[in-house]
């Protein structure tokens, strides 16, 4: 035997090789043949030939015609199941033959798996090997050889994933996860080391189980496997995580994808299961991951670490996803009113799991771990204070690398952003009014870990590394605490606090505590101040170091600065050096001089000590000269910004610019940019020096003298300036010592030349730049007049002509530059240099130096050779210089055209500007380019386009908006008589402006416009002037439109004297009766007051007819234009009178007559004729007119000859329309004089359209007593316009169906005549143009009875229509909608419809509009009144049965569309039962019946009861195939109830219907969550068919069915009011506790004990039915026995102590109330909120009240909600039992009377409330209302209940956050109950009514209200009263405007129980005709009556009046 064993292999392997030789399989016969052989060895040849043959490789994708694939089809068809191989496998027990056979069947099913045609053939398969006997087996493998170990576990991998995991389940159910040996298969791996490849390709044993666990929980798993198997087999999974470290990358990859996308992915897999799974264990084998960071393959990609980083950063790192909690920040958690009672070892964080992960991570030594540290602290700000002392960072200074790495890992820690979000209340955007902790903020910023030691030490350290990394790690600190307190600032700011307020104290205590944990700022200072023996890079990098360091010592403690001895002023003393060239050309250190420079000047912002005049030591200079020279000599944006902000400072608290400190900006900017090397020499020989310090040091020597003597120097600014403009505008007194020492040092010789033209320059500069702010260039042209006599040739160097002559150059251009346009300018083309073009050329020709500062120097140099030498050029030769220029150095491109001569233009030309590039606009200027540019120029569009892209290249500032303005405006000023000029000048203003007002901010532009048109004289002037041109006029009338907003009160405002000045010149004209031009004045008339414009009309009424001329007409008519757009809103109106008295003087004027057509319209009712106002925004503010008020007399009394001049109009225009027939509701005699000239025949040549409305107003108002008065050809012509016709205005239909009802129902003589000429037309029209006034005429008709034939042939040939259109493509109109709405009113009202015209409409309907609602709507209706044969209806049934989208449309849960199909399915079969109850209709009703409580389920049920009782057949046999879900296949009634949906089986359990009966259907009554809750008697039925016929046969059958939680519901039913259900659940109930008893299962004695209590509590009645079961009873033991079989579930261990504590339950009491609601445990606040919830949904009947008031519940959780204000949940918990209390009458009686309620829910409603929140206490209010005693009530409080029930209306409304429609329209509903009630006090509901409409005013402007057709739906779904459950969901509004109706309604209806009107009331009758308006007559009565009293009080007002 040992011999043979060791021969064995080696016959194996030469058997093998031989078999693949010796088989060949060519189809089925050829396998079963092979397989059928007796011979063991040559049987084993066979299955290792066909394995081989069949083998799949890892990751084949197998084709559908694969021969593989297709053999093993060809062989399973005729072998089912594989037959062959389990009887192989049965007769074998050697261990190579059972190796081969699982491998064969891992083929087998891989191959089977990859089509879905071929699953049917491996389901057969998987089965066999799921049963009981061949899983024992596969296991049993799992303890022998490793091969069948291998083998085991890939069939069990290939089960798992076939056909996509359908059988994962039933797999992980039959699989015996409590096996030993599963913990040694774990270690399992292969031995030696392989490719990485090769681990998917030949697993190792190990990964195979890894991927077997994996695959329960990948993807493609159910989430309800997904959970089940990490509740029960929590083990197993965490099982593989335990030498993950030691699998390869591709292992660990999968893994770590399948958790992410299976597990943290999935939203169904509950988060606490999640992070139960990934604890500190998981991660901590995680983190080992980490020391594989080097690649694992050749292309370097396979690194592990990475993988597992991510991965953690994923589930670690994102508040609110993974294991990371979203907590309150730097706020603890024990901080919440809510969680004062909450156990201290809760602990003060959410994130406990990450802060023991912190302090695990290496963060030290590896990148990755100290990423992930950083991300999980932003993540998680909270766990900052708690890192330092559990990390323990050594901090103590020294030079190691591991200190370093300390303190840079400790800077990078404080350096985390703020987390600003945690400042603000939970959910609103409103900051916390108390800050957070001080040990919290401090442990962010300076942690209590030694700093303040370590720091000192540090920066006195003799080591500089160790300096430096100090100082960065305390500037990081530092950092952190300015942002803080700026952070803090943003708070105080925002809450308005003062000195004491809670935020500001917090902040001087972060401050004083900061102080204490920081370094001396004698240390810093000496720090900064030491000499350093160091390498240049050392000593840049300790010296920034310690700038920044004094930097932030000045902004975070500017105290402990100024109690040093520190002078701020000695660091500017190395800085100018810095900014030299030498210094910053510097290779290694380059730019880190200017971030010293940028240090210092923050410094020096900061610091009170710092002043601009003190002297830098060893220098007559003051710090400002050290200033001025690095503003002008810096490169860095940085510093230059800072410094103009440190300057502009400190200038402008001195007396030199105290007056004008955005004068600074203008000097800086004036400073010389040019840079000039050394020995630079002018042309002359003059030596050329450096500008700037030479501007610098004559500026510091000129401010030192205004500052000596500034009244001086400020009477000498006073006499340069005109007398009568001595105080405006005046420039800063230090223009006046700037003249005064250039003329002094000039005449004395006190410069050299190269300073002299530096200066002359500077005060060129620097005047064209005042010149933009200044309103008269007068005094800066006395400047320039003694500027130029100063720098006179006689004073200047004769010496050096270049130098004159630039000096003298630069005069003249500033000259120019103040006269820009003043001079017209002579275009002479210059003769061609041949000398400039050498010169090009050379310049050309020159190299580009290496060196920045000699590029620098060579641009300056041409600009400083344009400057001196003056050469003669043409624009080719500025191109060419420019472009040599910018190669050099693009900056310089600035100064060399600001030193072009204006008068040459040459800078348009030359620059060639007109298409100039981004980068080039960006280095010029906005005013030198207008400077320089030409009248040519200007009226070039493209010009204008780049200056105005040029002004807002950048975010602009409203300052230098304003000086471009001031430039353009002085131009205009200077060439009025220049009239093309000055248009393309206002044309380019407009530019500017419209631009410059849509990038501004509201309050800039304001000011803008201001300066603009009131402080620039030009543009003033122009708008003064009364002779402009037409094309200045044209051009201002372009820029006033740009700039001023004719509806802008402001805008009026601004420009009231404008317009009061030409109002006075227009009523000069008239009462001097000469006539004057009204361009002007209407071009101001537009921004006039309505105030001004009334004055007008007054001015023109008054006036004689002769001064009347034309001109005043035309300026009347554009004021009655202007006045027009806002009459309905002006607060002063023109009187009808005047406007009357107008319409004499203009009776052509279409303005006037729509003026007194709306006056006319305003002194009636709103909406009179019934005709909606169409806009899509309604103005009700306005009060109506229509009550008796001193302007109601002015309709009274009309100019005897306005009617007829009216009628005698040749065309009406809407106006006139209006007008007459408002007149006719107001006067009943213009009705007489209608008709008359009705008669008269003139009507004709008008529209009908316009007489329409006079017509109906006639009609409506006077009705059958005008209608005598009519002729009879003049009646019919009237009637005959009226008919019907297609496609007409909605307006004109409604007025046309109404006229002709009321001729119809009044005209007795005309009746028939008329009736007939309705039928006429209607048979002259097609059937397709069926019109909708013809059907809404029958349908207003139909309750006439002497027009029945009309009606019904109407109604015939609307059918006929409907047939047509239904048949066609779908798609309609509102008008074919309205249509078909009116047909089915029509049929619902008793219409008795022929069968031939109904029959083809139900079949268009259900062949064509299947998912039309409005269609089966109408078919419905049909089917009720039409005799309907029995073929016909069985035709139909079939018709819809079989249509293709039967099942789609009705197999969804969306109510909307199923619902009216199944009803219309209902009405066929109640028709016909004994012919349409056949099981060939019920069968396809099965498949869309969901055995739910909604509707359409119970409509199904109500059927299969029909025909049950039909056909005297139990409908069991068709429902032994019933299926939950439609896509699931049930083998019998046991599968049925086993695939129930758990979660909705509980949550019906939780809203029980208790209304549900066995006999009848109740269709109207609701749950709530219809769709989510099954039908208790559906389920009772198919329990009963279970039991009967496939009962749970094993243990675990019986587990599942439990699950299912359907014996839960059936213990439910024992509270049902109805008792056969009782009845039928009890005995089912014995049926299962008898079953129970016999079977074997692990749960047999805990569900037995439930059941025997359940036993003792039943007890029978007289007649022999159970009695009802207490709800809390029932609802306790479904809790109890739910958790006998989820043991997971927290409620079980509670609800199982709670009942093995007692023999029996007692009914009379509340289950487990103090101990859960009380409870001290962990999970206290779970358990608290569960008990609510148990209240909530026991408490159904008056039985259960009476349980709840025997233990006082209501008082305990009354109690509750007052000491837990901000518990949101708590409080929405104990409102939905509030809610099921107050649905009770004697519950919500006894809680009025006896418990306060009102007074209790009035304390509660004075917080502010949430939406969800303010509709719960509107329903619970309301119930209060339906449900109580008001009798008792009444008597009990002599009515102060009602008062009560006021005041909490009034304040919840009041309180609500966001008031809505829904809320407002509950409210409505309340108030209107509340009015029904007697004796409620008026003042309280009046308050009721101005608190909703109040409410009501503020949502009225997001309706619509241009819509008219939504009118017809229902307002509010559910009806009161209102449940616990769905309580607190706000329902949306789908139609807001039937919404906004229905609101009015019930207000104004509540409003007329008042004695006396109040202050709103006129404003809500007027929303309630309009409203009357946009529904018609039908849609609103109580509206109609209200239009028509409004309209009979308006017209005796108005008679009163003429009385």
């Amino acid at each position: 035997m040992p011999q043979s064993k060791s021969e064995r292999p080696h016959k194996r392997a030469k058997l093998e090789q031989t078999s693949r030789k010796a088989y060949k399989f060519l189809n089925a016969i050829d396998v079963r043949r092979a397989l059928q052989n007796q011979d063991q060895n040559a049987q084993i040849e066979a299955l290792s030939a066909l394995r081989s043959t069949l083998s799949v490789k890892s990751g084949e994708t197998i084709a559908p015609q694969d021969e593989r694939l297709l053999l093993v089809v060809q062989w399973i068809e005729s072998s089912p199941g594989a037959h062959d191989i389990f009887e192989i496998w049965e007769g074998t027990n050697q261990s190579s033959s059972l190796s081969l056979l699982v491998s064969l069947l891992s083929s087998v099913l891989t191959l089977l798996s990859s089509h879905f045609p071929y699953h049917s053939h491996g389901i057969p398969i998987i089965k066999t090997l799921l049963s009981p006997k061949w899983m024992r087996k596969i296991t049993s493998y799992i303890s022998g050889s490793n091969e069948l170990i291998l083998v085991s576990f890939k069939l069990l991998n290939t089960i798992s994933h076939f056909g996509g995991g359908r059988e994962r389940k039933s797999l992980f159910e039959v699989f015996p996860w409590d096996m030993k040996t599963l913990a040694k298969v774990s270690y399992m791996r292969r031995k030696g080391k392989g490719d990485a490849e090769d681990v998917l390709a030949r697993p190792d044993i190990r990964t195979y189980y890894v991927f077997f666990i994996l695959s329960f929980v990948d993807p493609e798993t159910s989430s309800l496997v997904k959970t089940t198997f990490l509740e029960q087999q929590r083990d197993i999974f965490l099982s593989i995580f335990k030498g993950l470290s030691q699998d390869s990358y591709l292992v660990v990859r999968k893994v770590l994808e399948v958790c992410w996308v299976g597990l943290w992915s999935d939203p169904k897999v509950k988060r606490t299961v999640k992070i139960g799974l990934f604890a500190e264990v998981t991660i901590g084998h995680l983190l080992k991951l980490y020391e594989r960071a080097v690649a694992e393959n050749a292309d370097g990609d396979h690194i592990p670490a990475d993988l597992v980083h991510h991965f953690l950063l994923a589930i670690c790192t994102r508040p609110g996803l993974g294991i990371c909690f979203k907590d309150r920040g730097w706020y603890p958690r024990d901080i919440d009113v809510d969680a004062i009672d909450e156990p201290k070892k809760g602990g003060k964080i959410y994130n406990k799991i990450l802060s023991n992960i912190l302090k695990n991570l290496k963060a030290n030594e590896d990148a990755r771990q100290q990423e992930l540290a950083l991300k999980i602290l932003v993540a998680c700000p909270e766990l900052v204070a708690g890192y330092w002392p559990a990390v323990g960072l050594t901090l103590e200074p020294r030079l190691s690398s591991k200190w370093i790495a300390n303190i840079a890992f400790f800077g990078l820690v404080i350096s985390q952003p703020i987390p600003v979000s945690s400042f603000l209340i939970l959910g609103h955007n409103i900051y916390q009014p108390d800050p957070p902790p001080l040990s919290t903020i401090l442990e962010n910023i300076l942690p209590s870990i030694g700093t303040k030691m370590h720091f000192s030490k540090g920066l006195q350290s003799t080591s500089h590394l160790v300096q430096h990394c100090t100082a960065l790690a305390l500037a990081r600190c530092l950092t952190k605490l300015s942002r803080v307190f700026r952070a803090f600032q943003d708070v105080e700011s925002t809450l308005e606090e003062d000195e004491s307020g809670q935020w500001t104290r917090r902040r001087r205590e972060v401050e004083r505590e900061a102080r204490r944990r920081v370094p001396e700022f004698q240390v810093v200072v000496a720090f900064s101040q030491m000499k350093v023996d160091a390498k240049e890079v050392e000593l840049a990098l300790l010296g920034e170091s310690a700038q920044r360091l004094l930097w932030l010592y000045h902004l975070c403690f500017p105290q402990m600065v100024a109690e040093a001895r520190f002078d701020v002023g000695k660091l500017l003393q190395g800085l100018v050096d810095a900014s030299q060239d030498s210094v910053r050309e510097t290779g290694n250190v380059r730019g880190m001089h200017g971030l010293k420079q940028l240090h210092v000047l923050r410094l020096l912002q900061e610091s009170d000590q710092f002043t601009w005049s003190g002297k830098v030591a060893n220098s007559a200079n003051t710090y400002l000269h050290a200033l001025l020279k690095i503003f002008s000599a810096t490169p860095t944006r940085a510093v230059r910004s800072t410094l103009r902000s440190l300057l502009r400072k400190t200038l402008a608290e001195s007396i030199l610019f105290q007056d004008h400190p955005d004068e600074v900006d203008m000097w800086l900017d004036s400073l010389p940019t040019t840079c000039r090397g050394t020995g630079c020499k002018a042309p002359d020989g003059a030596a050329l020096t450096d500008e700037s310090d030479g501007v610098a040091t004559f500026l510091d020597d000129c401010a030192q003298r205004c500052i000596k003597t500034p009244y001086r120097y400020l009477e000498a600014l006073q006499d340069l300036l005109p007398m009568e403009n001595s105080a405006v505008d005046a420039p800063s007194p230090l223009l006046m010592t700037v003249l005064e020492q250039f003329t002094a040092k000039l005449a004395g010789r006190l410069l050299t030349p190269s300073d002299a033209l530096a200066i002359a320059g500077f005060v060129r500069r620097l005047v064209f730049k005042l010149a933009s702010g200044q309103r008269d260039l007068t005094a800066l042209r006395i400047f320039s007049g003694k500027v130029d006599d100063a720098a006179a040739p006689e004073n200047l160097y004769s010496q050096y002509a270049c130098i004159t002559s630039a000096i003298r150059r630069e005069v003249s251009i500033m000259h120019k530059c103040l006269s820009h346009f003043q001079v017209v300018r002579k275009h002479s083309e210059p003769s061609a240099s041949s000398e400039v073009k050498d010169f090009l050329t050379k310049i050309e020709g020159v190299s580009l130096p290496e060196s920045l500062s000699a590029r620098i120097h060579n641009a300056y140099e041409l600009v400083d050779w344009l400057r001196l030498v003056e050469p003669t050029l043409q624009p080719q030769d500025i191109v060419r210089l420019s472009t040599v220029v910018e190669r050099f150095h693009p900056p310089a491109l600035k100064d060399l055209f600001e030193n072009l001569h204006p008068a040459d233009s040459l800078m348009w030309e030359g620059g060639d500007l007109k298409t100039a590039s981004r980068q080039l606009l960006q280095v010029l200027s906005f005013d030198w380019m207008f400077t320089q540019s030409s009248e040519i120029d200007i009226a070039d569009k493209r010009c204008r386009e780049t200056m105005l892209e040029c002004l807002f290249l950048r975010p602009p500032m409203r300052v230098q908006i304003e000086r471009a303005v001031f430039l353009i405006a002085h131009d205009i000023c200077s060439i009025m008589e220049r009239e093309s000029l000055v248009c393309d000048l206002l044309l380019f203003l407009s530019a500017i402006m419209q631009k410059a007002l849509g990038q501004l901010s509201k309050e800039d532009g304001a000011r803008l416009k201001e300066c603009v048109l009131m402080m620039a004289p030009s543009i003033h002037g122009l708008s003064m002037s009364g002779d402009l041109p037409d094309t200045v006029q044209k051009a201002l009338c372009a820029f006033l439109d740009v700039s001023l907003d004719p509806n802008s009160e402001g805008d009026r405002e601004m420009v009231y004297s404008i317009c009061t000045y030409w109002t006075e010149c227009f009523k000069a004209s008239i009462q001097s009766g000469r006539p004057q031009t009204g361009r002007s004045i209407k071009l101001w008339l537009s921004y006039a007051d309505p105030n001004i414009l009334l004055n007008i009309i007054d001015q023109a009424c008054d006036a004689n007819n002769a001064a009347l001329t034309p001109s005043v007409l035309e300026v009347l008519e554009f004021v009655l234009d202007t006045l027009k757009g806002s009459f309905t809103c002006a607060s002063s109106r023109i009187p009808a009178s005047q406007l009357l008295r107008l319409y004499g003087v203009l009776p052509n004027s279409e303005v006037l007559e729509e003026m007194i057509a709306v006056t006319v319209t305003l002194h009636l009712p709103s909406c009179h004729d019934g005709q909606p106002t169409r806009a899509k925004t309604l103005d009700f503010s306005l009060s109506p007119r229509y009550l008796p008020t001193s302007g109601s007399s002015q309709l009274g009394i009309l100019p005897t000859n306005f009617i007829s001049r009216l009628f005698q109009k040749t065309s009406w225009t809407d106006s006139t329309s209006r007008i007459v027939s408002g007149l006719i509701y107001a006067q009943s005699g213009v009705a007489k004089e209608f008709v008359a000239w009705l008669n008269s025949g003139a009507w004709t040549t008008n529209p009908f359209e316009l007489l329409l409305p006079a017509v109906h107003a006639v009609l409506d108002y006077l009705g059958g007593d005008v209608i005598d008065l009519f002729r009879d050809t003049t009646m019919i012509a009237l009637f005959d316009r009226m008919l019907p016709q297609r496609r007409r205005p909605e307006g004109l239909r409604q007025l046309c169906i109404h006229c002709i009802c009321i001729l119809i129902k009044a005209d007795a003589t005309r009746k028939q005549q008329l009736a007939s000429l309705l039928q006429k037309n209607m048979q002259r029209l097609a059937v397709d143009q069926f019109t909708l006034e013809s059907v809404c005429i029958a349908s207003r008709l139909q309750s006439f009875p002497p027009l029945v034939d009309l009606v019904t042939e109407l109604a015939e040939r609307g059918l006929q229509w409907a047939v047509r259109h239904f048949s066609g493509p779908e798609g309609e109109d509102e008008e074919d909608r309205m249509t078909l709405v009116q047909l089915t009113k029509i049929a619902k009202q008793g219409f008795k419809a022929k069968t031939y015209f109904v029959e083809p409409l139900l079949t268009a309907i259900i062949q064509h509009r299947l998912a039309d609602t409005v269609a089966f709507d109408i078919g419905i209706a049909l089917l009720q009144c039409s005799p309907l044969k029995p073929v016909v209806v069985n035709r139909a049934l079939q018709s819809i049965l079989q249509h293709p989208q039967f099942f789609k449309l009705c197999g969804s849960e969306e109510s909307s569309r199923r619902d009216p199909i199944i009803r219309f399915i209902t009405a066929l079969f109640r028709l016909h039962p004994t012919n349409t109850c056949q099981p060939s209709h019920i069968i396809p009703l099965m498949r869309i019946y969901g055995g739910t409580i909604s509707s359409s389920d119970r409509n199904l049920l109500s059927i299969f009861r029909l025909y049950e009782a039909e056909k005297l057949t139990p409908i069991s046999s068709i429902f032994a195939k019933w299926s939950p879900s439609p896509d699931m296949s049930i083998s019998s009634q046991l599968d049925a109830v086993q695939n129930m949906d758990p979660i909705r089986m509980l949550r019906t359990c939780h809203v029980f219907p208790i209304w549900r009966r066995m006999s009848d259907e109740q269709e109207g009554e609701k749950v709530g969550l219809d769709e989510q809750v099954y039908d208790p008697l559906f389920v009772t039925l198919l329990v009963a068919q279970m039991l009967a016929h496939r009962p749970p046969a094993s243990s675990l059958e019986w587990v599942q069915t439990f699950r299912s939680n359907v014996f839960s519901l059936l213990i439910r039913c024992l509270s049902a009011k109805d008792a056969q259900i009782r009845e039928a659940s009890l005995g089912l109930l014995a049926r299962v506790w008898k079953s129970v008893e016999f079977s074997d299962m692990q749960e047999k004695q805990h569900a037995l004990y439930i059941f025997n209590l359940l036993k003792n509590l039943i007890k029978p009645s007289p007649d022999g039915l159970p009695l009802r079961l207490p709800s809390f009873a029932s609802l306790i033991l479904s809790h109890a026995l739910r958790g006998v079989f989820y043991p997971s579930n927290f409620i079980y261990p509670r609800t199982a102590r709670f009942l093995l504590q007692r023999p029996e339950l007692d009914v009379t009491d509340v289950p487990m109330l103090y101990g859960m609601l009380y409870g001290s445990s962990d999970d206290w606040k779970k358990e608290r909120g569960w008990i609510i919830r148990f209240l909530s949904d026991g408490m159904m009947s008056t039985e259960d009240w009476k349980v709840l008031k025997r233990r006082h519940t209501w008082e305990l959780l009354s109690s509750l909600v007052q000491s837990s204000v901000c518990d949101q949940a708590l409080r929405r918990a104990v409102l939905e039992v509030l809610a099921n209390l107050t649905a009770n009458a004697q519950a919500t009686t006894s809680l009025v009377l006896k418990s306060s309620l009102l007074s209790w829910i009035e304390m509660q409603v004075q917080l502010s409330q949430s939406n969800e929140d303010s509709l719960a206490w509107l329903k619970i209010l309301e119930n209060i209302l339906i449900t109580a005693n008001t009798a008792k009530l009444q008597r009990a409080t002599n009515g102060q209940w009602q008062d009560a029930l006021c005041r909490c209306l009034s304040l919840v409304l009041q309180n609500c956050n966001a008031p809505s429609l829904a809320i407002i329209q509950q409210a409505a509903r309340a108030t209107l109950r509340l009015s029904l009630a007697s004796q409620t006090s008026t003042s309280h509901l009046s308050h009721v009514f101005m608190t909703a409409i109040g409410i009501l005013e503020q949502l009225e402007p997001c309706i619509d209200f241009s819509k008219s057709s939504s009118a017809n739906g229902p307002a509010i779904s559910s009806k009161p009263p209102y449940h616990g459950h769905g309580l607190h969901i706000q329902p949306p509004v789908t139609d807001p405007l039937r919404a906004w109706g229905g609101i009015v309604e019930d207000l104004w209806q509540a409003s007329m129980s008042l004695d006396e009107k109040f202050v709103k009331w006129d404003a809500l009758t007027c929303r309630l005709l309009q409203w009357r308006g946009i529904v018609g007559e039908d849609g609103s009565p109580i509206g109609e009556w209200a239009r028509l009293e409004a309209v009979r009080v308006s017209v005796s007002s108005i008679a009163n009046c003429v009385e």
